[in-house]
């Protein structure tokens, strides 16, 4: 087994295109990192199913009014106690997704407005989601817990 990183420890970065083809091409590095590194399931399941999420939203909005050519790093890092902190960092328009208000609840599916899920997705697979912009860049923080045994 696989001793976990130090507090704090940078385990990984990648450079990706701000293309929908990079959304498999990190969740599949993201993959390699959880195996390499004996990452619960939980946790995997939940740090890979926000990143694509947050990813897909960056690709998808955070150019669309950008003179610059898109930018998009991904920072894996090891946290106390097992954690995991994926940084994603573009150069994309300023937008703070932890402002978002969740989705009103409604009767039924049929009432259900398509869209604005993704970040309560997230709030509820993650330990915590922080955003920042520093200069031109947003910054936006995804940490994971393994699973706490039951007792």
């Amino acid at each position: 087994m696989t001793m976990p990183p130090a507090a704090d420890t940078l385990i990984s970065a990648l450079r990706v295109g701000a293309d929908i083809a990079s959304i498999a091409q990190v969740t599949s590095w993201l993959g390699d990192l959880a195996d390499e590194h004996d990452w619960p399931p939980a946790m995997r399941f939940g740090l890979e199913l926000s990143v694509e999420e947050a990813l897909t939203n960056v690709i998808s909005y955070g150019f669309a009014q950008s003179p610059r050519e898109p930018l998009i790093r991904v920072e894996v890092h090891g946290l106390e106690g097992g954690r995991i902190a994926v940084h994603l960092i573009d150069n994309g328009v300023a937008f703070d997704p932890t402002t978002l208000a969740e989705p009103e609840a409604v009767d039924s599916i049929e009432d259900a407005r398509i869209g604005g899920h993704g970040v309560q997705l997230m709030r509820h697979f993650l330990e915590s989601l922080t955003y920042r912009r520093e200069g031109d860049e947003n910054h936006l923080t995804l940490v994971a817990a393994p699973a706490r045994a039951a007792g």
